[in-house]
């Protein structure tokens, strides 16, 4: 059959969509994982009757209206499965090459219903799909003029234009189109830990201090160890842990106690200590926690 490319009043592409991960949980946590990768500009269109009301309909998805995309591409690159997700009126789309068939650029006619369970048909194949109503059977095609894999089983890039006649419902045509989101650079710390630090007092923990930067608005938490060699003992203490607020662009001061928790605690007196420490912070770009370490002998004064 003749695939009809819908014409220039469909969207075209979009703001980059931001994915918000979920927050931490505990001190520092991490994201959750979605069962289709989140993917960048997109958008969505179909023009029809989607199964109800007149053929006059159409109606457009886009990221930069909030509509949330996300892709998952078959282990052998042989279709892709994206899903648009809007509350109340939800979408997605299968396309599919003929079984044994890696998905490329180009036609695919005479397309059959994409199978839910088993292996795919000798034909192509495809399913464009919403809410409303169902399609056991339909005949149609596509046209792929852009498709880039990502790594694994992750969709890169796509531009697609479909063509679906469903046996319950007229005829649905329009136009996908998926391309890379920005990359965000990951979160970089810098710690440094100062020459001086404050002997212990008979009122106060000893103290050590220095200066954190990051390349991103994050808190973080300053930890560590503290272990002083004397000549008849040696003794051994926590630092922090702390948290500070983290300004990218400038060096943010920070000061931690250090404490000996021993049953009997042994001052940190004036001397010198080796300090081991870790600064801590999760990335809200990467879900993940982002750690930089730093060890430094520092010379205790009474203050």
């Amino acid at each position: 059959m003749k695939i009809r490319m819908p014409g220039r009043g469909l969207v075209r592409s979009a703001a980059l969509l931001a994915v918000v991960l979920p927050a931490a949980a505990g001190l520092l946590g991490g994201a959750a994982v979605a069962h289709a990768a989140p993917v960048g500009n997109s958008s969505f269109t179909w023009q029809g009757d989607p199964g109800s009301g007149g053929d006059d309909q159409s109606r457009t998805y886009d990221s930069m209206s909030g509509d949330v995309f996300g892709a998952t591409a078959a282990a052998d690159h042989g279709s892709v499965s994206v899903s648009i997700n809007r509350p109340g009126d939800p979408w997605t789309v299968d396309l599919a090459a003929p079984a044994g068939q890696e998905l490329a650029v180009g036609s695919y006619p005479d397309a059959v219903r994409f199978p839910e369970t088993g292996g795919r048909p000798a034909e192509p194949s495809l399913l464009v799909n919403g809410y409303r109503a169902g399609c056991a059977t339909l005949t149609g095609g596509f046209t792929i003029t852009k498709l880039e894999w990502g790594p694994g089983r992750t969709l890169k890039s796509l531009v697609a234009y479909y063509t679906e006649d469903c046996d319950d419902r007229n005829v649905l045509s329009g136009r996908l189109e998926i391309t890379p989101a920005a990359v965000p650079a990951h979160l970089a710390l810098g710690l440094t830990i100062a020459a001086d630090g404050k002997a212990t007092t008979a009122t106060a923990p000893a103290a050590v201090h220095g200066t954190i930067t990051c390349s991103k608005p994050v808190t973080l938490y300053i930890s560590g160890t503290a272990v002083q060699q004397l000549k008849h003992t040696t003794t051994h203490g926590i630092v922090g842990a702390i948290e500070v607020v983290c300004t990218p662009g400038t060096a943010v001061p920070w000061t931690a106690p250090a404490r000996n928790l021993a049953d009997v605690p042994v001052p940190f007196v004036p001397g010198t200590v080796a300090l081991d420490l870790a600064a801590r912070a999760f990335d809200p770009d990467g879900g993940q926690v982002t750690t930089t370490t730093k060890t430094k002998l520092v010379t205790l004064r009474r203050v």
